[in-house]
């Protein structure tokens, strides 16, 4: 039998290499993207760029997770699970290393560290972690309503948008149901606690439901991500003149993206993502098809790569301390 500490080193060393690979795919993806659009070009542009901006840039998307990282702290207190801010904060970010695994489903990783310091049980972080990615998309959508100033058919992206929401609130309401299913496989399998768990599930889900965790929650998830459209507004404001309808693509452009890099489950919605930025940059803005990729690579740079890595090592320094936990 494996003792607690070889299986912890197991556990860090998987996502090490999950991470690793991700970070790989990434860079392997970028590095084809510039050779295949010239990367003379692209590195032309990129050596007139006022790079004075980047701190801003990064600065914008670390508030988007500090935001986020308090909403994870908010609702973790109304499912009655305590933790200090600090360690909230530090399971909430390592979760961020998970973005490249499809549809951010690695983000369980938060429950799993949750359950080691917390001694919950798994099922109950579930209902949490459904309910960011519910609240998320619903940000997502609320600032892709600035889609409207370029787009006729944008009620095809609300509807893509709203199934996963749905799928979650229907799910809930089928509790009666789905105990009545769980009750032969109980009695087949008592070891396993599926009705124990399952109303723990749904105790907590019921709970994320109402009116005012449900539009606090939307709330801060619409200004931490506004926070980062408004980084991709001000890589194109360097190119073009800013103004409402540059602000507008910036918003739809980032949150049409994000929703497509979801719904297509690839990691981290590379290349998805990139070349529905591209695409929409070039199509409705004054950008060139050189300057739209640059400023869509270093969008994705400063946002997905910058959390990844940021995540990336307060995962691997938890993992490390929980060693030492109890």
């Amino acid at each position: 039998l494996f003792s607690m500490k070889n299986l912890q080193e197991i556990e860090l060393r998987r996502k090490e290499r999950t991470i690793l690979y991700g970070i790989f795919i990434i860079v392997l993806f970028y590095s084809a993207a510039s050779f295949f659009f010239d990367i003379k070009k692209i590195t032309s542009i990129a050596l007139s760029f006022n790079w004075k901006l980047l701190p801003l840039l990064i600065l914008l998307s670390f508030s988007n997770y500090f935001f986020r990282a308090l909403r994870f702290h908010y609702l973790l207190k109304k499912i009655n699970i305590n933790l200090p801010l600090k360690k909230s904060f530090q399971i909430f970010l390592s979760g961020v290393s998970m973005t490249l695994t499809p549809g951010k489903t690695g983000e369980v990783i938060k429950a799993y560290l949750v359950k080691k310091y917390t001694g919950n049980r798994f099922s109950e972080m579930i209902p949490l972690i459904i309910f960011e990615r519910f609240t998320d998309g619903i940000a997502m959508i609320l600032l892709g309503l600035a889609g409207f100033y370029f787009l006729n058919n944008f009620f095809l992206l609300l509807f893509l948008a709203s199934i996963l929401p749905a799928a979650f609130y229907f799910f809930i309401k089928q509790r009666k149901r789905i105990v009545k299913i769980l009750h032969p496989f109980e009695k087949r399998f008592p070891k396993l606690k599926l009705l124990e768990n399952a109303m723990l599930f749904f105790d907590n889900a019921e709970k994320l439901l109402t009116p005012k965790i449900f539009l606090t929650s939307i709330l801060i998830a619409l200004f931490a991500w506004l926070l980062e459209g408004l980084a991709l507004f001000i890589i194109i404001s360097f190119f073009a003149s800013p103004s409402l309808k540059i602000l507008s693509l910036s918003l739809f452009a980032f949150s049409f993206s994000s929703i497509a890099g979801f719904l297509a489950l690839i990691p981290g919605g590379i290349g998805v993502a990139e070349g529905s930025i591209t695409y929409l940059l070039e199509t409705f803005s004054p950008l060139n098809l050189t300057q739209s990729i640059f400023s869509t690579l270093l969008f994705r740079s400063t946002t997905l790569i910058f959390g990844v890595i940021l995540g990336s090592f307060v995962l691997f320094f938890t993992l490390s301390s929980l060693k030492k936990f109890k």
